[in-house]
């Protein structure tokens, strides 16, 4: 048992990774740039966001490479 967390409560987990490769689901990118979804859609609207790739009529992911990249311009 670890004394250092309180009773009742969960133990921290540890920090979302983005993958140097391959896609990222549309709800993770939210865990790397911490903005509302309105403003994420009106940036790509503008082109400053990268629009997503189809992966079926619902899901929608972003290739790894263009979050790492809006991450280190600061975007984020």
């Amino acid at each position: 048992m670890n004394d250092n967390i309180p009773p009742g409560s969960t133990p921290p987990t540890a920090p979302a990774m983005l993958p140097a490769t391959g896609l990222v689901r549309h709800s993770r990118v939210f865990e790397f740039i911490p903005i509302s979804s309105s403003s994420f859609y009106a940036s790509q609207a503008k082109g400053l966001y990268p629009h997503p790739v189809a992966m079926g009529p619902r899901a929608r992911t972003y290739h790894a490479e263009d979050v790492s990249a809006l991450i280190e311009k600061g975007v984020a």
